[in-house]
């Protein structure tokens, strides 16, 4: 009971996190916001202009905080927000300076591996498969 409302505090924290970071200042073009992408634009020598970076970023958090919120695809989520975390945590060390930007992406991602951590199955490849997972399995591959 305690595990299942942690991991619901968890997707629910992350979702919330991810949808307020892309309604109220990506695509609300939010000055902090534009400024950050600005300077992204500016890194990569405006190969990608501030707004694509920008709502692309809305758009693409918004997608992961509602997996998040599907129980069924929750573990999805999380993973991307572990693979989307990355770069900006890197972008904020190499490019952007630490703040509370940097801050959030980190907890985003500590809260995103703890999920996948709580929610993992354990298999060990030396342990011969049981009767049913194997039964389970062949269903599957049908």
């Amino acid at each position: 009971m305690v595990k299942r409302l942690a991991l619901l505090v968890i997707r629910v924290l992350v979702s919330v996190n991810l949808l307020y970071a892309a309604i109220f200042l990506k695509f609300a073009a939010v000055p902090g916001s534009v400024n950050v992408f600005t300077q992204m634009s500016q890194a990569v020598h405006g190969l990608v202009s501030q707004p694509v970076l920008r709502l692309g970023s809305g758009a693409f958090e918004t997608v992961v905080a509602v997996l998040l919120l599907i129980p069924k695809t929750a573990r999805l989520g999380a993973r991307l927000t572990v693979v989307w975390m990355t770069p900006v945590i890197l972008s904020h060390i190499f490019v952007l300076g630490y703040g509370w930007f940097f801050v959030d992406a980190l907890i985003l991602m500590v809260l995103a591996v703890s999920y996948l951590l709580l929610t993992r199955t354990h298999f060990h490849w030396s342990e011969p498969e049981s009767v049913g997972a194997t039964a389970t399995l062949q269903t599957h591959q049908k």
